[in-house]
């Protein structure tokens, strides 16, 4: 079978969160929840805080919501395992904007985000991400939809990246992506069914370092992914799940031809719910990737996601994630790797204002054709203190530390912390 275009994206997206040290709080720890805080699927994240929550913008079928964040940090290793380690402080400002109707049958929106960091002292490392989106559901009949998205995201590969320490560039390398997405879903009785259209197109941006010009916009590609789903009812909750992604690669440089890829994976699993105190979905099952050059390998195995949560308490949700992907390589020397991650995330409601996450990730990369493996660990401790509606002040501390590189590649540690106060509407 010929191998086309697609491969999927890492539209990067940055998380926001929160702090260490606060002051004296007057606010009292929840000991009573209404029924809506204690439904099924209500997480410590996810559970309305009326006094605390931001009303937004309410007008006739249509709410608008936004925040503008602004704060400080520092990094104590700004370019990780390359060279003498260099240390800087750091200011970042973060704005988003949501706009969607409030009908009871259909729906349509809009979203834009920014988030900028500028270095003391650095200024090369300064990057500047974005996105701006659109998208809607139209309903048919009970539980059938018709969905389409379009959504552009700029982001950029971090200095810490693999690929990017590998290429040998000390700068972050910018890049954007258009995704086009059209979907529906129909339910009949027990049975519900799916299929998704996902088209991306992934562009790099040239970066200098120095002297050097690092032509990364030789990467670029398109990317097309069909889905299809089925899901079985076998109780109320509880779900047998099937599905089938077809993938595309197509790079546009003539030279890079080669590269270009098929993908098929077929994945079974189980959606369950135990109680609403455990709730689950995981499928595994098979994935191949074929290439247009004669002499490329095959990547080939086992494909797997899923996650588990977990309510001991109001107070407190546990979750763990896992997943085994094929990603596409910006590296001259390889084309795809294999990524395996998993991530394992407490989030405890420490005070009705206050909650407090801690979060631990591991992840695996494996290069074919000799390149070798790269582990990640990533501790991550965060708070944010709501001080009213439209106040909130966020902190994180976060810890990488490359357990295994390829020959070449130095291991490091790094350590970064912020404090930022966002106001919302």
């Amino acid at each position: 079978m010929k191998p086309s275009s697609h491969r999927a994206l890492v539209a990067t997206s940055l998380a926001s969160t929160l702090t260490l040290l606060l002051p004296p709080l007057s606010a009292e720890a929840q000991t009573t929840f209404r029924a809506e805080d204690t439904a099924r699927g209500v997480t410590v994240l996810t559970r309305q805080r009326p006094e605390f929550d931001p009303l937004g913008v309410r007008l006739p079928g249509f709410r608008l919501d936004a925040s503008v964040d602004a704060g400080v940090g520092y990094d104590d290793n700004l370019v990780p395992g390359q060279g003498e380690k260099r240390t800087g402080a750091f200011a970042q400002q973060q704005l988003a904007v949501s706009g969607a109707t409030t009908w009871s049958r259909h729906a349509l929106g809009v979203t834009a985000s920014q988030a900028t960091r500028q270095y003391f002292q650095d200024s090369d490392l300064n990057w500047l991400d974005y996105s701006a989106g659109a998208f809607g559901r139209y309903d048919i009949g009970r539980a059938s939809s018709l969905q389409f998205r379009y959504d552009h995201i700029r982001s950029h590969y971090e200095t810490d990246n693999f690929e990017v320490q590998q290429e040998g560039s000390r700068v972050p390398i910018p890049f954007d992506t258009d995704i086009f997405q059209v979907g529906g879903t129909a339910a009949f009785n027990r049975v519900r069914l799916g299929t998704t259209v996902d088209y991306r197109l992934q562009r790099y941006q040239d970066v200098t370092v120095g002297n050097f010009r690092d032509i990364t916009s030789v990467n670029d590609h398109n990317i097309l992914l069909g889905e299809f789903t089925a899901d079985y009812a076998f109780v109320p909750g509880r779900y047998i799940l099937a599905l089938v992604r077809l993938q595309d690669i197509t790079y546009r440089e003539a030279s890079q031809s080669g590269r270009d890829s098929f993908t098929w994976e077929a994945q079974g699993g189980l959606q369950y719910d135990f109680t609403g105190l455990w709730q689950g979905r995981f499928v595994a099952g098979y994935r191949n990737r074929n290439y247009e050059e004669p002499g490329l390998k095959s990547l080939s195995g086992a494909a797997f996601e899923g996650q588990i949560t977990y309510v001991p308490t109001q107070l407190t949700t546990l979750s763990l994630g896992l997943s085994r992907t094929i990603e596409e390589s910006i590296r001259e020397s390889s084309v795809s790797f294999t990524r395996t991650a998993a991530r394992l995330t407490v989030d405890h409601e420490l005070l009705r204002n206050v909650i407090v996450s801690g979060e631990i990730r591991a992840e695996r990369r494996q290069y074919p054709r000799g390149v070798g493996t790269v582990s990640d660990g990533i501790g991550l401790v965060q708070a944010r203190w709501s001080l009213n509606r439209n106040i909130a002040l966020i902190g994180l501390y976060q810890h990488t530390e490359r357990l295994e590189a390829p020959n070449g590649v130095s291991e490091y540690g790094r350590n970064q912390v912020q404090l930022r106060l966002r106001f919302s509407l």
